[in-house]
């Protein structure tokens, strides 16, 4: 992208999005004020904070997930693993070490992205009942994020019904890295061609209002 032009203010917050007859007109930042007709949320666990900055309510909410990552050890298993029952999910790095981590639905929804030692005590109990070999292995570090989760768990896309040049890449309720690379094609087509070549129109937010949810089983 900088190659071909584009700006990147890294650290920049966004205080202010402002708009003239439902139409984006510019974005208001700690550096200056930008002037563009177009501004795209994808701000993920954040993004209904910017739907409230351009006027709109964006029907997404935000659900801390905690990770830990073990050190390096012989190869386990390749693919990624997932348990409904037991709510978590692991991987292994081409490194060696192991990704592991699963969120509270209890849990009220907020912006906490503190990681405690019950959750390290708890996953170790999840994964060593699935894994035993792990109980000999050592935890390297642990943190946390947020999913951006919507009513159905699949991500809003699109142009705001109620404000012109206002897109939307929200809600992936945890797929956002795996759905990215797509998801970010799409939105460049739509902007420029006023079409896609893969057809979203299911993933509108109107069809919340329409009542036609695509429910996503596969969210852990």
């Amino acid at each position: 992208a900088q190659r071909l032009g584009v700006k990147i203010y890294n650290f920049t917050e966004v205080r202010e999005i402002k708009t003239e007859n439902n139409r984006i007109v510019s974005v208001s930042t700690d550096r200056g004020e930008v002037l563009t007709p177009i501004v795209i949320n994808a701000a993920g666990g954040y993004s209904g904070e910017i739907g409230k900055m351009a006027g709109v309510e964006i029907p997404v909410y935000s659900q801390r997930h905690q990770i830990l990552i073990t050190e390096p050890v012989d190869p386990l298993f390749k693919p990624m693993l997932m348990s409904f029952s037991r709510n978590f999910y692991c991987q292994q790095t081409p490194y060696g070490s192991i990704i592991m981590g699963f969120g509270d639905p209890d849990e009220p929804k907020g912006y906490d992205i503190g990681s405690s030692w019950q959750f390290a005590r708890e996953m170790a109990q999840k994964m060593t009942a699935v894994i035993p070999l792990l109980k000999e292995v050592s935890m390297v570090r642990q943190w946390s994020g947020l999913y951006n989760v919507s009513p159905d768990s699949q991500p809003i896309v699109g142009e705001h019904p109620q404000v012109n040049g206002f897109y939307m890449a929200v809600g992936f309720s945890g797929h956002g890295f795996m759905l990215a690379p797509v998801a970010s094609r799409l939105m460049a087509e739509l902007i420029l061609k006023g079409r896609t070549s893969i057809p979203i129109d299911k993933l509108d937010i109107g069809r919340f209002e329409r009542g036609e949810l695509i429910i996503e089983p596969s969210v852990v």
